[in-house]
């Protein structure tokens, strides 16, 4: 599969047959069991992992805890010992070519699946190789690359380009065919794709998931250790602890609060998370860009909200008396991603 695997044009998967079949996860994980060649056993226990088509499913847990291991059963890449692991229908360890040509994968290192020796060759492999005629070939490849801000890059040799450039690369030649109304995967698969990421970079692809959900149907599954960009995308997310066990599954708001300390870089992080994830309980997320700015417009909005107008909160304030918060803030620029139930 060599890491990256897209929708085929001419799939002889009956296009009825999968919209009959809408209701039906397009990820099943159910107590998957692993063992690695140090006898090392990773086990997900009894949650059960779905994905179904138009989700956005994030697996977030400390390093070591099977993330990837995961993601590696359902691309098919290796056999359980035990448990089910089904992908559009089958077994992901059978799974049929024409199937796996519905699947998007990028893995955690982008240099395991760049292809071509330029990044116009290495984005232009999966369309060519389906037989596109050369016209489309050239538009798609334009496309993407200008969605990942690497078209002025097309000629440049691809270990030649920066670490963050070769995540892009890899995230623009697994996702070429997603373009617009015509093409779309089935299934996304991601591994840490926000790695090494800039914000332009993170704010496109995150544009992007919700563009595939939207607009094709597009079920995601990927991993990150970057939860601020996780309550934009999610649907659902499920934490895992040591030895690859599920621990809690349900939306952002329910599972990221009992997040502990490795998911930040930093105690500042963290707790900036916090009150963006306590704002959003209360009606007001402020989004991912989060700033001073922004959180200081909403408080002015609280203090208006509750009589007291800004600057003239004094001593008493200072002394311990409390404001009244209420229970839903003015400014609500942006809702966290609702929870869809199939």
């Amino acid at each position: 599969m060599r890491g990256r695997v897209c929708k085929s044009m001419n799939s002889d998967v009956d296009a009825n047959a999968w919209r009959n079949a809408v209701s039906t996860p397009v990820v099943e994980v159910d107590d998957l069991r692993h063992r690695f060649e140090d006898g090392t056993v990773i086990r997900t226990g009894e949650i059960r992992l779905e994905v179904f088509p138009g989700e956005c499913v994030v697996l977030i847990g400390p390093n070591g805890s099977g993330k990837s291991t995961i993601l590696n059963h359902i691309l098919g890449l290796s056999k359980p010992l035990g448990g089910t692991v089904r992908t559009l229908g089958q077994p992901s360890d059978l799974l049929p070519d024409d199937l796996r040509a519905h699947i998007a994968a990028v893995v955690q290192n982008p240099d395991d699946q760049l292809i071509g020796p330029t990044v116009k060759d290495d984005v232009a492999f999966l369309p060519v190789n389906l037989g596109l005629v050369r016209v489309d070939v050239a538009r798609l490849v334009e496309s993407s690359l200008r969605r990942f801000g690497l078209w002025e890059a097309g000629d440049r040799v691809v270990h030649a380009l920066s670490v963050g450039e070769r995540r892009r690369l890899a995230l623009a030649g697994a996702l070429v065919l997603c373009d617009g109304e015509a093409y779309g995967p089935k299934l996304v698969v991601l591994d840490e794709p926000f790695a090494a990421l800039d914000p332009v970079g993170r704010k496109t692809l995150t544009d992007l998931i919700l563009e595939m959900s939207a607009r094709h149907g597009t079920a995601v599954i990927l991993t990150t250790h970057y939860l601020q960009s996780v309550p934009d995308i999610a649907d659902r997310v499920y934490l895992l602890g040591p030895g690859g066990r599920i621990l809690k599954a349900g939306p952002p708001l329910e599972v990221l609060p009992s997040v502990p300390v490795w998911g930040f870089e930093s105690a500042s992080d963290a707790t900036w998370f916090a009150l963006r994830i306590e704002l959003a309980a209360r009606g007001a997320d402020l989004g991912s860009d989060v700033d001073v700015t922004r959180l200081a417009a909403v408080v002015e909005e609280w203090l208006v909200a509750s009589g007291v107008a800004p600057g003239q909160r004094s001593a008493e304030s200072r002394a311990g008396s409390e404001m009244p918060c209420p229970a839903r803030p003015g400014p609500v620029t942006r809702g966290l991603r609702a929870t869809r139930t199939p």
